[in-house]
């Protein structure tokens, strides 16, 4: 535990510290006030005596966009229901922190998303230096800046592990390839293509939008060998929900089961297919 106190003076008493609260954590999917009071409504007004004045805080691991997150609003909502909204959790990058912070809304992680946060989300910058010897015309002295730094598309990321309940994996601007299963709860996000070796019961994203503004890659695919049963399914923004997959005939033969899947994306609909050999992969690409 971190502690900070007033040494200024000897009779000051008063010190700030890092504590172990915990909270009453309010899980959500859109960030909406919709969403949040159709929440409140079904688990927290029939037991308003037990959760009066309690503070609470928001989960946003699921919210695509925080930018569109508003806070006060949200907060008031909670006031209407005798909870106090005292932060944002479940920020993982620090993209996601900063939009937070900007607005000056309070991030309460806890020590599961900071840990998380810590390892897995932090910035890499591949840098080169390049020395070019050309026979070239210079037609009158000019300064040239050396070493010159060249940002550099990250190779696929590789994830030699399972994936735990809560675990969130994230490759921005590249492919990831996961060599284990990957647990309910647990959640990959790519902007390219994912490959799991291995059983798929959490949720995975390829071909990722950037933010709401873009479209995200719709060439991306999902490959799974291994029992198929994601939570979700979602390739360039557009997604299939674990019910929604148990409930398409066409999948029968798939989802639950242990079998090689490809998952590719047509127009806006998702297709499913069984791989049959390495080269229908490669057809992909």
């Amino acid at each position: 535990m971190d502690s900070f106190a007033d040494t200024g003076d000897t009779n000051m008493s008063a010190s700030i510290s890092r504590t172990g609260y915990s909270f009453n954590t309010i899980e959500m999917h859109k960030g909406t006030v919709e969403e949040l009071t159709e929440l409140l409504e079904q688990k927290v007004l029939p037991r308003a005596e037990i959760y009066r004045n309690s503070p609470v805080v928001i989960d946003a691991a699921n919210i695509d966009y925080l930018k569109d997150l508003d806070f006060e609003l949200l907060s008031s909502t909670c006031k209407n229901y005798g909870l106090f909204l005292i932060g944002i959790s479940g920020i993982l990058t620090e993209d996601r922190a900063k939009t937070l912070i900007e607005r000056n809304i309070p991030i309460v992680n806890s020590t599961k998303f900071a840990r998380m946060r810590e390892e897995n989300f932090k910035p890499r910058v591949i840098t080169k230096t390049v020395e070019v010897k050309v026979p070239v015309h210079i037609p009158e002295p000019y300064e040239v800046k050396v070493p010159y730094e060249v940002r550099v598309t990250e190779p696929m990321m590789v994830v030699s592990h399972s994936l735990r309940s809560g675990e969130c994996i994230s490759a921005p601007d590249t492919s990831v390839l996961i060599l284990g299963n990957v647990a309910r709860t647990a959640r990959i996000i790519a902007s390219h293509n994912v490959f799991v070796f291995g059983d798929m019961h959490g949720e995975v994203y390829a071909g990722s939008p950037k933010d709401k503004d873009t479209d995200g890659y719709e060439k991306g695919i999902i490959y799974v060998s291994g029992v198929f049963q994601p939570t979700l399914v979602a390739i360039a923004g557009n997604y299939q929900t674990a019910d929604d997959m148990e409930n398409n005939q066409s999948l029968k033969s798939l989802y639950g089961e242990d079998s090689s899947v490809i998952v590719s994306l047509n127009g806006r609909s998702l297709n499913y297919c069984h791989v049959k050999d390495v080269q229908t992969i490669q057809s992909r690409f």
